[in-house]
Parts: structure tokens; C-alpha cells; sequence
């Protein structure tokens, strides 16, 4: 039986919502239901600390964060994160920069409704979940930054945004100023043909490559039970049929999932879906001979935002 290193993180003071911090005691009880015969997680768990200010507590959760995901990194160790809000993204990735002797070497997908590339000079909110791409890429205010448990950044071209369809301006000017690559939803035809191209281009110059879901680039048809839904979206079965695809990739170092919020949920669609994105990619492989040479880009056209 193969045993993977999962890191809760039980929290939710970067978003709106007080209840996203749930998810990952759900997923593992969830888990737990059903007997397991070739994937079982090793839960670790990390909690906020009860003193200080939300700024405090998050920089203080994001260094814990960090320190399990370099240590795996270093060890060469697939694992999966299960947030929380999207700004565990901060410890997440950072750690795993950390634990690279080369870290520019590093890739990561994003799968998101949103840019997440606010710092707080910029967003509208002030919630944190919608900044941790700044932070990554080497652009936080000095607010954000202290709040990031690293000294090195993703480099731009190493970056793939998929899924993007609700976003502020300052947020767009940032990426595009740094010519990050962005997919936005509506240039999406099929979601396993523009994934495995993202992968495949990463490849090229990457030793390593995280994948981060948050749960609201799915369609809210098929998944209601997200922070902050935004119509339209990838369907729930193009996406575990495209993680299935590159399941095991030899150079994923590790998956996110982030943005449930049991709240919302719809008699636990969400909760199940996230089992099953985690199952797709983790789990036994379902299509081991599918060829992955005929899919095409999977991207139709460009689109220009206004």
C-alpha cells in the first residue's frame, strides 16, 4: 500500500469564512470511512496559534507549514496539502523552495478562478487567500512578505495560471508585467489537454513541479462548497479525468487543494470531490494507456481581458 505524506492545515484566517478550516479534518474522516487498500494517508496536522495578531498567527502558521513540505522536499517525498484558505499556499511552495538546492528550478500550476496576485497595497478585501501569488513570485508589500517563510521566489516563466476567470486589474498588471503565462477559463477546450501541456512545458526546464487546486475553478454545479464561487469553470469529471492522466507524474513534487467550505457544501458534493481529485492523482492509475500524444493544446484562442 502506498502511504502519503498529508499535511491539514486547520485554519481559515486568510479568507472570509470562518468554517474552510474544517476541511481538512473532513477530508480525513472522509478517508477513514472507507477501507483503504492502495493509498493511505499519513495525516499531520498544524493549528494556529491562539496569541497574537491574524498577521502573527499566519506567519507563524505558514513558517510550520514550510518546515513539513521542506523536509519532503528534501526527502524527495510526494505530498498533498489540504487547506484552509489559498494563502497556505505561502508556506506550502515556500518550503518546498526551501528544500531545493535549485530552486529556480521549480515550476507550479495553478488551478484558480482567481489570480491571487494582490499584496495589500492593492486588494480590495485585504484577505490574504487572495495574495500569495505576489508573494511567490518575489512581489509583496513588506506587510506580505513577513508573512512568507522564504527568501527565494518562482521565477515568472516558471508559473502557469489555468482556469482564471474573476480578477481585479492591479492583480492582472502584476502577472502581466511579469509575463506570467495565464489560461483563462473561456480559452480552455479541454482541461486534460492544457494541463498536460502546462506539465509537459515545465518539464523542459523544471526538476520539480507542484500542482495548487483551489476548489472554485470548478464549475459551483460541481462543487457548491467553495469560499468564493465564480460561474462557469472546469466540470468536475474533465478535471479528474485530466489529473488521472498525469497521475504519479515522476516530477510532481506535490498537490494543493485549497478553498472548501463545508458551509456551502450540497449534501457533501464538494467533500466527496475532493477524495475523488486526490484518488485521481494519487491513487491507482485508471487509464495507464491512454495515449497523451493526440490531445492538442486544449487551449482555443486567446482571450483579452478588458
Amino acid at each position: 500500500m502506498a502511504i502519503l505524506q498529508t499535511l491539514g492545515i486547520v485554519s481559515c484566517m486568510g479568507g472570509p469564512m470562518r468554517l474552510c478550516g474544517y476541511a481538512a479534518e473532513m477530508l480525513r474522516d472522509e478517508f477513514a470511512r472507507q477501507k483503504q487498500e492502495r493509498l493511505l494517508l499519513q495525516w499531520h496536522m498544524v493549528y494556529p496559534e491562539n496569541q497574537g495578531s491574524k498577521e502573527e498567527k499566519l506567519t507563524k502558521l505558514n513558517k510550520a507549514i514550510s518546515q513539513f513540505t521542506e523536509c519532503w522536499t528534501k526527502e524527495n517525498t510526494p505530498f498533498l496539502t489540504i487547506g484552509g484558505d489559498h494563502s497556505c499556499a505561502l508556506g506550502t511552495w515556500g518550503g518546498v523552495l526551501n528544500g531545493l538546492q535549485q530552486p529556480y528550478d521549480f515550476g507550479l500550476v495553478w488551478l484558480d478562478a482567481h489570480m491571487d496576485a494582490h499584496t495589500f497595497h492593492t486588494s480590495p478585501s485585504g484577505n490574504i487567500h487572495g495574495m500569495p501569488l505576489a508573494a511567490l513570485l518575489g512581489k509583496a508589500d513588506e506587510k506580505l512578505a513577513r508573512m512568507y517563510p522564504s527568501s527565494d521566489f518562482i521565477k515568472p516563466e516558471n508559473l502557469i495560471l489555468i482556469g482564471i476567470r474573476s480578477y481585479e486589474h492591479e492583480e492582472y498588471e502584476l502577472l502581466k508585467q511579469k509575463s506570467v503565462e495565464i489560461i483563462f477559463a473561456d480559452q480552455i477546450n479541454r482541461i486534460d489537454a492544457a494541463l498536460i501541456k502546462a506539465i509537459d512545458k515545465l518539464s523542459l526546464s523544471c526538476q520539480r513541479i507542484g500542482i495548487s487546486i483551489d476548489l472554485d475553478v470548478i464549475d459551483p454545479e460541481d462543487a457548491p462548497g467553495v469560499e468564493t464561487p465564480a460561474p462557469g469553470g472546469i466540470k468536475a469529471i474533465e478535471l479528474l479525468e485530466a489529473l488521472s492522466l498525469i497521475n504519479q507524474h515522476p516530477k510532481v513534487c506535490g498537490l494543493e487543494i485549497s478553498e472548501f467550505n463545508p458551509e456551502k457544501d450540497i449534501k457533501n458534493k464538494t467533500l466527496h470531490l475532493m477524495r475523488a481529485i486526490v484518488e485521481a492523482f494519487y491513487g491507482a492509475p485508471s487509464n495507464p494507456n491512454k495515449s497523451l500524444e493526440s490531445l492538442g493544446s486544449g487551449i482555443i484562442g486567446n482571450s483579452v481581458p478588458n
